[in-house]
């Protein structure tokens, strides 16, 4: 069952398609008021609109996250709008670049990683002073391929992933240190088939360097977006606040949410975190 969220506020970055939109719907379905975050204005107004149908209530704003004053603008409109800002979530990404490193398109490569991580940093820096500000909040950020092993000819988005993951670590630690009443997540929601993964399977590139990727949306072994949407929520409920600044899965840790509070009481300083291993003696 999915908690009550009514009377939070939630951003959502790339909320147009795909994952983004699974997350709002779900959000919305559960309460929460949603700002859907996006380039393209036609999809959000579609997002919006079937919200609403259901009896939710949601704004579509226009902005690009790499856009620092659009994003700016986004989060002014959304506390605006709602009155507060209660959660956000870092969803919008990119993965265009693939191959061996040394035969990528400069361009291509760079584009990748300023979406998935000066994105991410541009939805936090104008975030978390409006949460600060309205007495709280939560912070998801979806990490993915990369974040905690290696994603072979998808080396931006492979290293952008593991850069989220250590951002959201460090990101805690700063929080912590200003007694600042604001948590943050790292999140994989798997691998879903979006207009993003779908060139994976669909495009001659994607087959060439990213096949065994591929041979999974092939056999339908992609993970539906709606548990991403699931462990959102779940965050956004407060019974997840012991993995702040840690790592979460959709497909592995939403089987059993009661057993995953649980460990959330239990972590040691090397879970779910991005670390070398260390060796005894």
């Amino acid at each position: 069952m999915t908690p009550s969220l009514s009377g939070q506020v939630a951003l959502i970055t790339g909320a147009g398609r795909g994952i983004g939109r699974a997350i709002a719907e779900h959000l919305a379905a559960a309460g929460m008021r949603c700002a859907l975050v996006s380039r393209t204005g036609a999809e959000l107004e579609t997002v919006a609109a079937g919200i609403a149908d259901r009896g939710g209530e949601a704004a579509p704003l226009i902005a690009d996250v790499l856009d620092f004053a659009a994003m700016a603008n986004a989060v002014t409109a959304a506390v605006d709008r709602f009155g507060r800002l209660d959660l956000l979530v870092n969803n919008a990404g990119l993965l265009s670049s693939v191959g061996p490193l040394w035969e990528t398109d400069p361009a291509e490569w760079e584009r990748d990683l300023r979406v998935n991580v000066t994105g991410v940093y541009h939805g936090c820096r104008h975030a978390i002073p409006a949460m600060i500000a309205g007495g709280g909040g939560r912070v998801v950020n979806l990490v993915g391929g990369g974040a905690l092993a290696p994603f072979v000819h998808a080396s931006a988005y492979a290293t952008s992933k593991a850069a989220v993951m250590r951002l959201t670590e460090n990101l805690a630690r700063e929080l912590d240190a200003a007694a600042a009443p604001v948590k943050v997540f790292a999140m994989t929601p798997g691998l879903v088939r979006t207009s993003m993964t779908e060139p994976m399977a669909d495009t001659e590139a994607g087959r060439r360097w990213l096949g065994v990727t591929a041979g999974y949306l092939d056999r339908g072994e992609d993970v539906p977006p709606e548990l991403a949407a699931r462990l959102v929520a779940a965050v956004a409920g407060g019974g997840l606040d012991g993995f702040h600044g840690r790592f979460l899965s959709a497909p592995g840790d939403t089987g059993d949410l009661d057993a995953l509070r649980a460990e959330g009481k239990t972590l040691g300083p090397d879970d779910r975190v991005l670390r070398v291993p260390r060796r005894e003696g």
